[in-house]
C-alpha cells in the first residue's frame, strides 16, 4: 500500500469512529453515582459485578457508560431484569422488576449524556463469596470440583451431597455459595427419595446475588429421614470465558429451625388433574427450557370461581421460584390452569402445604 493510500485509509477509519467518540450533550438530571448506582446495585448487582455470571460489570461509571445503549435496549424490550413477576396480575414477593421511577432514572441517564456525578464514596459491589445471612447450620461442599473444558460453554450437573439423611430436619431456607461465581448460572437444592426421578421438596431455587428467600412464617421444608440431599447446578460461561477452561466447587448451606411449621412439598400442575386434597399454596416454581415466555397460573375452584395465583415471564435456562405475597387456599377438586406459549417447554409446580 502506498503512503498516500495508507494515509487515506487511516483518515477514513478515524472519521468512521469519530461519531462514536463524540460525547452526547448532557440533558439528564440524574447522575451515575447519586442516582443510577443505587438502582443497578440493588437490581443488577447479582450478575453484573466483577467476577459475576454476566460478562460485564455495571458497578462503576467506567464499567457502565460504554453499555448505555445496550442498557436502554434491554430495559425497553423488557428483557432485563430477568425472571421478573407481574405484581399487577397477582401479589408476589420479590418481583425483580424495576419500578416506574427506577426505569425513568436509568433511561433518562443512558439517553441524556450519562453524567458521572461526584466521586463515589463506597467500594463497588463484587460477586459475593460469603453467606449473606451468616454461616448456615449445615454446610456441605460438592464432592469434587467440576471443570468446563475450553470447548464447552454450558452444562448442568447433579451432585448427591448426602445419600441418607439420619433423621427428619426442618429447614427454614437454604443457600448456595458458588466456588466460581462467573460460571454458576442457577441451581436448585432439593431432597429426593432414593431411586425417585423428581424432588420431594426444593429448598432453594438459587439465583445469583441477594440473600436467600424463605417461606412465610408458619411454613418450612422438611428433609425427611433416609432422603437424599441433592444439588443440581446449571453452569454457563459468558463470552469472556469462551475457549477457556473454568472450574467450580460450590457449597450448600442449610438453615434449620426448631419452630413448629407446616411442611411445604412440591406439586406438579398444569395438566387436567384436579387437586386430590385441600392445599395452601405459598409459591410457584418454574423451569423453562426453550424460550422466554409469559406464564400465568390460575386456580379454578370447584364452585367455578377463577383466581390468578401468579403471572411472570419465564426465562429460558433459569429455574425460578416466585413466592406469593400471602398463602392461597385451594379446596380439594381445584384445577390449576397454566397459560403459556404453546411452543415453549415450561414446567410448573406449586409449593404448598396440605391442610
Amino acid at each position: 500500500m502506498t503512503r498516500l493510500a495508507l494515509t487515506i485509509a487511516i483518515a477514513g477509519a478515524a472519521l468512521s469512529v469519530a461519531p462514536l467518540l463524540a460525547h452526547k450533550p448532557v440533558t439528564s438530571k440524574y447522575t451515575f453515582s447519586e442516582d443510577v448506582y443505587p438502582i443497578v446495585k440493588a437490581q443488577c448487582g447479582g450478575c453484573h459485578v466483577a467476577g459475576g455470571i454476566a460478562p460485564m460489570s455495571l458497578m462503576t461509571y467506567e464499567d457502565a457508560r460504554p453499555w448505555a445503549e445496550s442498557i436502554r435496549l434491554e430495559l425497553t424490550s423488557g428483557h432485563m431484569p430477568p425472571w421478573y413477576g407481574d405484581p399487577g396480575a397477582a401479589p408476589l414477593r420479590d418481583v425483580h422488576k424495576l419500578s416506574p421511577r427506577d426505569l425513568d432514572v436509568v433511561l433518562t441517564w443512558v439517553t441524556g449524556g450519562t453524567p458521572p456525578g461526584p466521586p463515589m464514596k463506597t467500594t463497588p459491589a463484587t460477586a459475593r463469596r460469603s453467606w449473606p445471612r451468616g454461616r448456615p447450620d449445615v454446610v456441605l461442599q460438592m464432592p469434587a470440583a467440576v471443570t468446563l473444558a475450553a470447548d464447552k460453554s454450558e452444562d448442568t450437573q447433579e451432585f448427591v451431597l448426602r445419600d441418607d439423611n439420619d433423621r427428619d430436619r426442618t429447614i427454614a431456607f437454604a443457600d448456595l455459595l458458588p466456588g466460581n461465581p462467573s460460571i454458576v448460572h442457577d441451581a436448585i437444592v432439593f431432597s429426593r427419595q432414593r431411586g425417585a426421578a423428581e424432588p420431594a421438596a426444593v429448598f432453594t431455587a438459587w439465583l445469583p446475588g441477594g440473600a436467600p428467600a424463605g417461606p412465610s412464617p408458619g411454613f418450612a421444608f422438611v428433609w425427611r429421614a433416609h432422603e437424599q440431599l441433592v444439588a443440581r447446578i446449571h453452569y454457563k460461561k459468558n463470552w469472556k470465558l469462551e475457549n477457556k477452561p473454568a472450574s467450580d466447587r460450590s457449597s450448600v448451606g442449610l438453615y434449620l429451625t426448631t419452630s413448629t411449621a407446616r411442611e411445604i412439598r412440591g406439586v406438579p400442575v398444569g395438566g387436567a388433574d384436579e387437586l386430590a386434597s385441600r392445599l395452601q399454596a405459598v409459591a410457584v416454581r418454574v423451569a423453562s427450557g426453550s424460550a422466554d415466555a409469559p406464564v400465568r397460573v390460575d386456580a379454578i375452584r370447584p364452585d367455578g370461581t377463577r383466581l390468578t395465583i401468579a403471572a411472570f415471564v419465564a426465562r429460558a435456562g433459569w429455574d425460578q421460584r416466585y413466592w406469593l405475597a400471602r398463602p392461597v387456599d385451594l379446596p380439594k377438586g381445584t384445577r390449576i390452569e397454566v397459560s403459556r406459549t404453546a411452543a415453549t417447554n415450561v414446567r410448573v409446580w406449586l409449593d404448598a402445604s396440605t391442610m
